[in-house]
């Protein structure tokens, strides 16, 4: 799908025709201009796992590339607000992202909430899901969920929303019809091939090993680039921003431990081992640089020694590879969640417990700010919190990145693509006329049409000018999904004109082939970064 955009940049006189489907329930978020301050979430907690509520600014420091900086904002969230007089010390992006209520601004949470289901059987599967029932039932009326299951693909069973019967079912759903274990199968399947072939070096054994070495590696790829997709819906959301992971996990080096079973010992020159390091550092990166934590839970439990919490695990028979492989499974899970300041909850069959402790890190910690201009060298940098108070446990990212408002913006238009979410800041409406052929495709005329007032004019003698940026983006009903568009244009108007509701209209076409597609418009003001997102659905045939 490609769009061309058309020459003319008119006003019209007429109101637009489109009207604004009504939507459920989502989220509402602020506008962020730019990311004027690193924010760190920094939980603190003593030796019991109890939240540290006494610290001070000076009780922190912070290094980022090796290097301290100052700390320039600091205040305290607690049960998920900050209190006057923190409120005077907070930076600028807290507040924003904050819906203020007199002396309080609450912070509001927003859970993405992945389930895995390839290394889960229903059993394990459920139980963790009835202690995520309860973690779903203490969020506040400002809180979202986002529900993705993954079985080989993706599939939404719920899009960003307040609506906690909405979660709920889509938690049920998965409950009553996923079954999964793709993975968990496949390891079954392999090991008891390999126990029945002869031991011969470069024979059968090594050849089921490989096989399952590159069938599980793709598809652990294939799930941490969804994973990476998915953290683009949480791009625009205000407030904390959580990717809950529920899985059995997942193999950090594919096929390297059955490897090691099919040939007797460490010797792997036969097999190509699959090293998915770089999927979950790019993972964690992304993930550092939208302000977005990992909470990993490991749904497949533990009795002791190292065993699995019932007797689904292939290698539980095998003692001699099963710590390893859960080790392997684990690691992955353990770095998403230390990287990014999150919490992993592993081998534990306490989760209502693990549970309660990712709602508190979500709820109480401290907020670090440092300004960006004072930040040493440019990329991704390493970042390090310390408290100067012995015996406590911190956590707080680990890496930044500022990244260029453009490229935000873009990510904020995908995430209106991909989801429900929207910006309202600009009354924004898209009118569509019917597809025309040319060759092989088909032209479709778009009109954008929103009010004078919702833009920012600067005067310019008798007349005032003002320039907007336009998003477009389109998604069929297979989900797949055209690249950002982006076109910026200028306004001009009489000055007494600029403040009122004289329509602006901004024409393009869209060129696409047979079929159902849901077009998006994202208009910018480029003065004050203020959006509005606006929708159409169109049938060419």
């Amino acid at each position: 799908m490609r769009f061309r955009i058309g020459a003319a940049l008119t006003l019209c006189a007429a109101t637009a025709l489109a009207q604004e489907i009504p939507a459920p329930p989502v989220p509402t978020f602020s506008e962020r201009v730019e990311v004027r301050v690193l924010d760190l979430d920094v939980d603190v907690t003593d030796s019991k796992g109890h939240p540290v509520a006494d610290l001070r600014r000076e009780d922190f420091s912070v290094k980022v590339g090796g290097k301290a900086v100052p700390i320039d904002y600091f205040t305290r969230v607690e049960e998920g607000a900050i209190h006057a007089p923190d409120l005077a010390t907070a930076s600028p992006d807290q507040i924003l992202m904050a819906y203020k209520k007199g002396n309080e601004a609450f912070v509001p949470r927003n859970f993405l909430i992945f389930v895995d289901l390839g290394f889960l059987s229903p059993g394990l599967r459920n139980r963790s899901l009835d202690a995520l029932r309860d973690l779903v039932t203490r969020l506040g009326p400002d809180d979202a969920a986002r529900v993705v299951v993954f079985d080989r693909s993706p599939k939404l069973l719920a899009d960003w929303t307040t609506s906690k019967e909405t979660i709920l079912s889509a938690l049920s759903q998965i409950e009553k019809k996923g079954v999964g274990m793709s993975r968990l199968t496949s390891q079954r399947q392999t090991l008891s091939l390999i126990d029945s072939s002869p031991r011969r070096r470069g024979g059968s054994r090594a050849q089921l090993a490989r096989q399952y070495a590159e069938e599980t590696g793709a598809e652990i790829q294939t799930m941490l680039a969804i994973m990476k997709q998915e953290l683009v819906t949480l791009t625009p959301l205000s407030g904390k921003k959580a990717f809950l992971y529920l899985s059995g996990g997942f193999e950090y080096q594919p096929g390297f431990v059955m490897s090691q079973y099919a040939l007797g010992g460490p010797s792997l020159s036969l097999i190509n081992i699959r090293d998915v390091s770089r999927d979950v550092t790019s993972l964690i990166r992304a993930a550092n640089a939208d302000e977005i934590s990992f909470y990993s839970v490991d749904g497949s439990g533990l009795t002791g020694e190292g065993m699995s919490a019932s007797n689904d695990d292939p290698l539980g028979s095998r003692p001699s590879v099963a710590f390893q492989a859960r080790q392997d499974r684990q690691n992955g899970m353990q770095l998403l969640a230390r990287d990014t300041g999150g919490v992993a909850l592993l081998n534990t069959n306490d989760f209502d417990r693990g549970l309660t402790r990712i709602y508190q890190n979500m709820s109480t910690y401290y907020s670090v700010g440092v300004t960006l201009s004072k930040l040493p060298g440019a990329g991704y940098q390493d970042v390090r919190v310390e408290v100067n108070r012995p015996g406590v446990t911190v956590r707080a990212r680990r890496g930044f990145e500022p990244r260029p408002e453009t490229e935000l913006v873009r990510d904020r238009a995908r995430a209106t693509m991909e989801t429900d979410l929207s910006y309202n800041a600009i009354r924004a409406t898209l009118q569509t006329a019917p597809a025309t052929p040319e060759k092989k495709l088909y032209n479709i005329p778009v009109s954008v049409t929103l009010p004078a007032s919702s833009l920012t004019f600067i005067p310019d003698g008798d007349n005032a000018k003002a320039r907007a940026e336009f998003y477009f983006g389109s998604i069929d009903d297979k989900g797949r999904m055209s690249d950002i568009t982006r076109q910026e244009t200028t306004f001009q108007l009489p000055v007494e004109k600029a403040k009122d509701e004289t329509p602006l209209r901004f024409d393009a076409q869209l060129r696409t082939k047979k079929g159902n597609y849901r077009i998006v418009v994202n208009v910018r003001d480029t003065a004050s970064g203020r959006m509005g997102t606006a929708r159409a659905n169109v049938r060419v045939e």
